[in-house]
């Protein structure tokens, strides 16, 4: 397990190899090379998202029955969800994502959510190890580092 996938760039990511900020990222998941990355996913709110883009929901299933994409049992990420809403650290809405990423110790994040960044990457929410995001191929070092 490695990465989440946020809905607001899935599409760019799953549906096509070609998008050139993301290319590898499908690459790696469809492939294994040049990095074994696994979709990590789970959560009433993540599943809702998901599933409102019929393609992203069908690629995931296909990666899940594959053995690569991992989910996550929703009451574990919606009670974390829960707790993470009554500390008030998110100032982003995703605390669904925050909560995904504790309960399955991932710290990859793909997304393109100035907001979602500064929460994914705040200490107070995700420490040891801090979480980081990988946003185009400049960030392919994080690949290599997170999936292992």
């Amino acid at each position: 397990m490695c990465i989440i996938i946020d809905i607001n760039i899935a599409g760019r990511v799953l549906t096509t190899d070609s998008d050139p900020d993301f290319g590898i990222v499908h690459a790696c998941l469809f492939t294994g090379k040049p990095h074994n990355v696994r979709l990590v996913y789970g959560g009433k709110k993540f599943l809702t998202e998901y599933s409102k883009n019929h393609s992203v929901a069908r690629i995931v299933a296909a990666l899940d029955r594959a053995g690569k994409a991992f989910k996550i049992d929703d009451d574990l990420v919606d009670n974390e969800e829960e707790v993470i809403k009554i500390s008030g650290l998110c100032s982003a809405d995703d605390e669904h994502i925050i909560a995904l990423a504790r309960v399955s110790n991932v710290r990859l994040l793909c997304s393109h959510d100035k907001g979602l960044h500064g929460d994914f990457t705040d200490k107070r929410l995700l420490n040891s190890p801090r979480g980081k995001v990988y946003q185009n191929t400049s960030h392919n070092d994080l690949l290599r580092r997170f999936c292992k």
